[in-house]
């Protein structure tokens, strides 16, 4: 009986050590994929309760048997999995997760957040949205896409003025137009004296002028960022007070260069006009005697055969619009680019009515070290022709 107790207690014991022998502590690096270290990754075995966190240089440290397999997981990248072999040494590259990037805004000044951490309200719109639809003004894209974003066109004219009211009016000093800002750099997206009588006080007029943001290519918009009321723009200071709209721009790609051409043609008429008799000619009695200088109809009825006009239906027409886009973009880990060229040519359905616009832009980036040198560059020309 004492020979059996003892050969159990050595064949626990040879387990036990056998089991510490093949235990051991393994340490290594988790990076993301430009090389930076990332802190606060959870490094877990996988089926127990034993794990650590990396630390500020993104090393961990921790304790595991071979065979066993280490989780890596990060909020916003795919989470990796490493069966551990004979090396004491795992080193991690996270590469970011597309899906949980979805959820990622550009807020003030640049700086990219995660939507549900925010404490204020904001939307954003990427170009897929902006160019199912897509119009010469930018603003006129966002009509329906954003919840409490009323955007009114000041007219139908060719490079007529886009005015945008977040959340209703609330100054009586100014006219309510938000911030823009395009890729950091903010714009003064006002119009001219006579279009907007909502807020400013001025009056109306015949004619409409454009706003700055017709000069913006639509083709080169990466996503619009809709910062409502003065919490979610207060690094803006007063000129955010009723808002801010945040344009990012396209980059290159790492690994692809890529050279895109669109074309488009658009069309467009007078599809009703107002019933007008053909019946009487023009006339009226003015003090007991008839006269034809006057805009009513209670002259003689028309001859048979006699020429019938429709001043209204002879003088609108057709207006064609086209459209077209070039751009080229590649990158590598360490630098992109991205240059596109665009040419609209509108023309109205009121005559001499039309609007021309051409850009060219060019965003570049290059990493040096732990050093990020970029430059933003655009050239827009606008000519428009407009009634009096």
């Amino acid at each position: 009986m004492k020979r059996r107790l003892l050969t159990l207690l050595l064949g626990v014991f040879f387990m036990v050590m056998h089991a510490v022998a093949q235990q051991k502590t393994v340490t290594g690096k988790v990076t993301d994929e430009d090389g930076i270290p990332l802190p606060g990754v959870s490094v877990k075995v996988k089926g127990t309760s034993i794990g650590a966190s990396t630390g500020v240089a993104g090393t961990y440290s921790i304790d595991v048997s071979t065979g066993q397999v280490l989780v890596f997981s990060f909020i916003g990248a795919t989470t990796q999995e490493r069966t551990v072999a004979g090396e004491i040494v795992i080193n991690i590259v996270l590469k970011a997760d597309s899906k949980a990037l979805n959820e990622v805004v550009v807020t003030a000044l640049g700086i990219k957040k995660e939507k549900k951490s925010l404490g204020y309200s904001v939307q954003d719109i990427q170009s897929e949205e902006l160019l199912k639809n897509k119009q010469a003004n930018v603003i006129n894209s966002l009509n329906g896409k954003i919840a409490g974003v009323n955007v009114t066109n000041s007219g139908g004219a060719p490079g007529a003025s886009a005015s945008i009211i977040i959340r209703g009016g609330t100054s009586l000093e100014r006219d309510n137009q938000p911030l823009f800002v395009i890729d950091g750099m903010p714009m003064d997206n006002s119009t001219g004296q006579g279009d907007n009588s909502a807020f400013d006080g001025s009056v109306n007029m015949s004619t409409t002028n454009s706003n700055r943001a017709m000069d913006v290519n639509p083709e080169d918009i990466e996503s619009i960022s809709v910062l409502k009321g003065p919490a979610a723009a207060a690094l803006y200071g007063l000129r955010a007070a009723a808002g801010a709209i945040i344009i990012t721009t396209k980059k290159g790609k790492e690994g692809t260069t890529d050279v895109t051409f669109s074309s488009r043609f658009m069309s467009n008429w007078v599809n009703k006009l107002p019933e007008q008799q053909g019946i009487y000619k023009q006339g009226s009695s003015y003090n007991g005697t008839f006269t034809d200088q006057t805009s009513q109809s209670w002259g003689d009825k028309f001859a048979a055969g006699e020429t019938v006009y429709n001043n209204l239906n002879d003088f609108f027409q057709n207006a064609y619009a086209y459209d077209n886009s070039l751009n080229i973009s590649g990158g590598s880990k360490n630098g992109n680019f991205y240059l596109s060229a665009s040419n609209l040519s509108q023309s109205g359905v009121v005559p001499t009515t039309d609007f021309n616009r051409s850009t060219i832009r060019f965003n570049g980036e290059q990493k040096a070290g732990v050093f990020t040198f970029g430059v933003n560059a655009s050239y827009a020309k606008s000519k428009s022709r407009k009634t009096l």
